[in-house]
């Protein structure tokens, strides 16, 4: 870790009151930048700002999915904080409300086919590509509101493995690889304005999210993984402050594996 990397850096994380979210705000916090903590759930983000010791650290509240409320989050770190440097689009779900999930899991429990997307509703599929999907669009559409003023900026979505190999639930795969898209087509829009955007795929971290799935599926995937281990938050959080940082100032449009070689191609 490069305890100046970022030093003068405003930085806004989504979905940084736990796991991989948290991770990057203490590695960006780290290496000198000032952390915009937001969260959905207002005490997680105020335990994470309490975690990076105070400073000029702040927490947000907001649902990425209310396009509304993430203007309003945008709004009050640049009044707060004069601008913003560095977005991490993080905040994800990995299940919904009626979305056919447990239907799903109890099938394969007996040794059945999964017929999942049989049992998902609109409302299901609907609400995943609202959080995971258009919630990195409002947040990359408000940071480029205030990046396009200056002509700088870095951004950094977090996609996923499922969007590359496809083993992932649909809604979610979909709305990942939705993000992916949304990447490469924004760094080509913004390349000229000196903003870089850029994606990580992280594959099985040991956030609340993978622990939700059944033991018996995760030890058959972690025989799978030739580096023999599920990632760590940290693992991510290195990996997007590399792609934030002047370091990586000729990678835009990039969509970076993280996955301990368990998808490469």
């Amino acid at each position: 870790m490069d305890p100046a990397r970022h030093a003068g850096n405003v930085a806004l994380v989504t979905g940084a009151g736990s796991g991989i979210g948290r991770a990057v705000a203490h590695r960006l916090a780290g290496e000198g930048a000032i952390v915009a903590v937001l969260d959905i759930d207002r005490a997680a983000a105020q335990g994470t700002v309490e975690s990076l010791g105070g400073r000029d650290h702040v927490a947000l509240v907001a649902d990425v999915a209310k396009s509304a409320e993430i203007d309003a989050a945008f709004d009050a770190v640049n009044d707060a904080l004069a601008r913003v440097d560095v977005v991490v689009c993080n905040a994800a779900v990995n299940r919904t409300p009626d979305d056919g999930r447990d239907k799903k899991d109890e099938r394969l429990r007996r040794g059945e086919h999964p017929d999942h997307v049989v049992d998902m509703t609109d409302e299901g599929w609907a609400r995943m590509l609202e959080v995971n999907l258009y919630g990195a669009f409002y947040c990359c559409r408000a940071a480029l509101r205030s990046m396009n003023e200056r002509n700088r900026g870095s951004i950094v979505c977090v996609s996923s493995i499922a969007a590359q190999s496809g083993t992932g639930p649909v809604h979610y795969t979909a709305a990942k690889a939705g993000v992916i898209g949304l990447v490469r087509s924004l760094a080509l829009e913004v390349a000229s304005r000196g903003i870089r955007i850029n994606a990580v795929c992280p594959g099985s971290i040991d956030t609340p999210m993978m622990r939700s799935v059944p033991a018996e599926l995760m030890d058959g995937l972690v025989a799978r993984i030739p580096l023999h281990r599920v990632g760590a938050p940290d693992d991510i959080a290195a990996a997007i402050a590399y792609l934030a940082s002047d370091d990586a100032s000729y990678i835009t449009g990039a969509v970076v594996p993280v996955n301990g070689g368990l998808f490469i191609g």
